[in-house]
């Protein structure tokens, strides 16, 4: 071992000297020399990087120094597809345990699939030691231990059910099933048990499901109380259904989800074509169909379909709910035309779709969005509807050449349907309105659906100016008239549309909503916010948009909001009054009073525009607005050169009064902070 050893530190020199110059990279070293007793570190050394690394672990193992004192559980955990490769070619189960014994002692870095390939590989006495390991390292090592005894036992168990002849061969089944039905759908739900109330497979293989015209098909493989089943359904529909709208879905465990559309959205009398074929395990899924009832209010169940006019060799009539012979669509209101190949009789369409739009091309002159067509009531023989420009309510607008100008076309697929028109679609001279005819190959339907053709355009001006000056003092709240200068261009300008903007240009992300204000021919607009209406937080303009019909012209007048607060907000703030004095009453008749009141200005007065000097009947310790005052004196302008207010002689002194208080105003109030001096009326000498 020493002699291997020192080999390996030799290599290492010559490789880190090569390194540097450039000449020999550095690579991964792994021994092959035999290392009897030392094979928990050969089997290290598979995940070390340099041969350095290599040669501490061969040596600690050499005078049985614990590996995991070299990082080597730690380095392991860094290559864990390594190490199932190394178990996967193991054959032994005491050399698997030399494998993992340098990670035994950090099972979280070792990976939930090695110990599943420990369990699969039935190396029972080492999965045993590593879940024991577990509890001491209080690694949960349950759903991988688990998991592969799971798949054993599986397997175990189809061993068993081969020693039956006949478990190979699937018995062929026709599963349960319930439906349910609205105007449009029909609704299955697939049960994998021959009777709806009793278990089954909790899954099939190779699932299969066809749907063309009229037929639904499934098949599957699933597995139930030891045997094989084919489960098989094979269900000839009343009705035609469209395959390529209808799915399929597998749903709770053990059953399938089946939506198929109907071709032609009625009403069905049933599910099955044949009202003579029976099906034991078919049900009414009554659950379903209470909450689909109100769908189908007020239409009437139909009797007869292409499918059950041809299974008498006789051709549908839709128009009233018939079986014509072969040489009798002459008798078919409207649809005289035999087409055997469907099973109808048939004609050019006898019902319109009706449409709307709403032009999201902002653009004058141009066009752009969705044209929403609402199907016609029964599009049974309607292939597809055809959307054109209009001069009126009925007739096309024509290219020189005589054809319609023409929009698009959309497939009737028995629901509502779109026609998409490309932004910047110009709209010709003499368009009013747009029409949607129903068609099919033998013509269209003489009257179409119809509406007016507006020509969407935002407003081209906006508002000149916009002002606004808080009148309420409380913080974080404001009030007053917001004025909307008119705008230069009125043209399709219905009105203002007033937000709360978190800039100059952008709206604040919810409740931005304040107003709509009409415009005015001869003036500016107006609207006032009432007092006490809360900033919105991010809120710091005020925008006004441009708006009509058909939006907001997106450049908006804006005016910043400043929040105007009284002054004197907290007794400490600078605009608070110092303080108050009066000189004693010189007046010796009661309630009347004589006496100077000197006000001492606020340290700062830029807030402030005057001193309201009151009588009192309490001291400023709460609130002097709340009911405090007892009278009012005089205001003090701040421009004032002297703050001193003479109380002539013979002055009434009003009841209660035994305080003097002074508040700092400004133009949105007074300040609910005042100071105050006591005051007593000097009264007479009842003994003179």
């Amino acid at each position: 071992a020493i002699s291997f050893i020192r080999q390996i530190f030799a290599r290492s020199a010559a490789e880190r000297r090569g390194a540097r110059t450039g000449r020999l990279p550095r690579r991964r070293f792994a021994p092959r020399a035999p290392a009897v007793g030392l094979r928990p570190a050969m089997a290290a050394t598979r995940w070390l990087g340099t041969p350095r690394q290599v040669a501490v672990l061969l040596w600690a193992a050499a005078f049985g120094w614990p590996l995991t004192h070299f990082g080597v559980a730690a380095i392991a955990t860094e290559d864990i597809d390594e190490l199932l490769q190394a178990l996967e070619s193991t054959l032994d189960e005491d050399d698997a345990k030399a494998l993992l014994d340098p990670h035994l002692l950090n099972l979280k870095g070792l990976g939930p699939e090695v110990v599943e390939r420990v369990v699969s590989r039935q190396w029972w006495g080492l999965a045993r030691d590593l879940v024991a390991k577990s509890h001491e390292q209080q690694v949960d090592l349950s759903f991988a231990v688990r998991k592969a005894v799971r798949t054993l036992k599986d397997e175990a168990d189809e061993l068993l059910r081969t020693l039956n002849p006949k478990y190979n061969l699937a018995q062929q089944v026709a599963p349960a099933f319930q439906w349910a039905q609205n105007d449009t759908c029909i609704f299955l739900t697939i049960k994998y048990t021959v009777r709806w109330n009793a278990p089954g497979a909790l899954e099939v293989t190779e699932p299969s499901v066809n749907m063309t015209r009229n037929m639904f098909n499934f098949s599957g493989l699933g597995k139930h109380s030891n045997n094989k089943y084919r489960y098989f359904l094979s269900l000839g529909l009343f009705d035609h259904i469209s395959s390529e709208t209808s799915s399929w879905s597998a749903a709770s465990v053990g059953k399938l989800s089946v939506t198929l559309r109907k071709r032609w959205p009625r009403k069905w009398p049933r599910l099955i074509a044949d009202k003579k074929t029976k099906i034991g395990n078919m049900h009414i899924w009554m659950e379903m169909q209470e909450k689909l009832d109100s769908t189908l209010s007020g239409m009437t169940t139909v009797s007869n379909s292409p499918i059950t006019c041809g299974m008498s060799e006789k051709l549908y009539c839709l128009a009233t709910d018939t079986c014509k012979k072969l040489d009798a669509c002459a008798q078919c209101p409207g649809k005289t035309i035999p087409k055997i190949e469907d099973g109808v009789c048939t004609g050019v369409p006898t019902e319109r779709a009706s449409l709307s739009f709403k032009d999201a091309d902002m653009d004058a002159g141009e066009l752009g969005g969705e044209v929403k067509i609402t199907r016609a009531k029964n599009d049974f023989d309607i292939d597809e509807y055809v959307v054109y420009f209009g001069k009126d309510d009925r007739s096309k607008l024509e290219h020189p050449d005589g054809t319609g100008q023409k929009l698009g076309i959309a497939a009737a697929m028995g629901a509502d349907t779109v026609i998409r028109i490309p932004s910047r679609t110009p709209v010709p001279d003499g368009a009013t309105h747009l029409l949607v005819f129903s068609r099919n190959e033998f013509g269209e339907y003489a009257t179409p659906g119809s509406m007016i053709l507006k020509d969407a355009v935002l407003p081209k001006g906006r508002p000149t100016t916009l002002s606004f000056h808080d009148e309420d003092g409380d913080k974080g709240e404001v009030g007053g008239t917001v004025t909307i200068g008119r705008a230069e261009d009125q043209t399709s300008l219905d009105e203002y549309s007033l937000h709360w903007g978190k800039s100059e240009k952008r709206k604040i992300s919810a409740a931005s909503y304040i107003r709509d204000v009409m415009k005015q021919t001869d003036k500016d607009s107006t609207h006032h916010i009432v007092m006490n209406t809360k900033i919105p937080e991010g809120a710091t303009h005020i925008l006004a948009f441009a708006k009509n019909e058909h939006g907001e012209n997106p450049q908006p007048a804006f005016v910043k909001v400043v929040d105007a607060l009284r002054p004197c907000q907290k007794r400490e703030d600078l605009d608070c009054p110092k303080e108050v004095a009066a000189t004693p009453d010189a007046d010796p008749d009661a309630k009347q009073v004589q006496t100077t009141i000197t006000v001492q200005r606020a340290q700062g007065e830029e807030t402030v525009t005057h001193y309201s000097v009151y009588w009192g009947r309490s001291t400023c310790a709460d609130s002097g607005q709340s009911g405090a005052k007892n009278g009012h004196i005089k205001d003090l302008e701040v421009g004032a050169s002297s703050l001193i207010i003479e109380i002539p002689e013979n002055s009434q002194l009003p009841d209660g009064t035994n305080h003097i208080l002074v508040f700092t105003k400004n133009r949105v109030g007074e300040s609910d902070k005042c100071v105050s001096v006591p005051f007593k009326d000097l009264q007479p000498n009842p003994e003179l």
